[in-house]
């Protein structure tokens, strides 16, 4: 397998490291669903923390101005001055949505406290955020980018492809994300298992 080499730094919108290309950060924190990206990180348009600060200095002032602003919110709903706009009524599958108002006492209490909970579980959470992001900035700004080797994109693995997993011979169904479906060779029913595409490629083939 081919080594390469492959420049790395640090994102301004999450902290993560990850590959540098044209300056900017690569796509990244996203799932491949389809065949689409789902999800990218904002930080793709930016140049790394040990390049710049700017994006990161702004997203941690926008955070610590909405964390009092979470607070003052949850006070209110406490306080009853501030209450959720619809409920979430009934049980697992028979769930539905309704107005406050046409809420009953139990469920109005329940999803006043829910509200509470989200607000300020949001304002720990940006805290801890901000914190991180803080101390990450001012670890790598100013320090070079990181060179690594890189290797080249496995082989893809393919539908029919036969293993030997136990002294079983079994073939690939279908790959999906980091799983591949299998079933015994020569079977010809519906059932499947699946293991992870590294375990996969590591069985012997037959």
């Amino acid at each position: 397998m081919q080594v390469t080499k492959q420049i790395r730094g640090n994102c301004q919108c999450c902290g993560k490291q990850q590959a540098v290309k044209n300056g900017t950060m690569a796509k990244h924190g996203y799932t491949v669903e389809h065949g689409w990206f789902n999800g990218v990180c904002s930080g793709e348009r930016f140049a790394p923390i040990q390049v710049s600060r700017t994006q990161t200095d702004k997203i941690i002032a926008e955070i610590l101005a909405e964390i009092p602003q979470l607070l003052a919110k949850a006070e209110q709903v406490v306080m009853g001055k501030l209450f959720p706009q619809f409920v979430v009524v009934g049980r697992y599958d028979n769930r539905k949505t309704i107005p406050y108002a046409d809420a009953d006492v139990r469920d109005q209490r329940h999803a006043c406290e829910q509200m509470v909970w989200e607000l300020r579980n949001r304002a720990s959470a940006g805290k801890t955020f901000t914190e991180t992001l803080t101390s990450i900035a001012n670890e790598y700004h100013g320090k070079p980018l990181t060179e690594v080797a890189k290797k080249e994109a496995p082989t893809p693995i393919g539908i029919n492809e036969v293993k030997i997993m136990n002294g079983c011979r079994i073939v690939s169904t279908s790959v999906y994300g980091g799983k591949v479906n299998y079933k015994p060779e020569g079977l010809d029913t519906a059932w499947s298992c699946y293991v992870s595409t590294t375990k996969w490629r590591n069985l012997k083939t037959a």
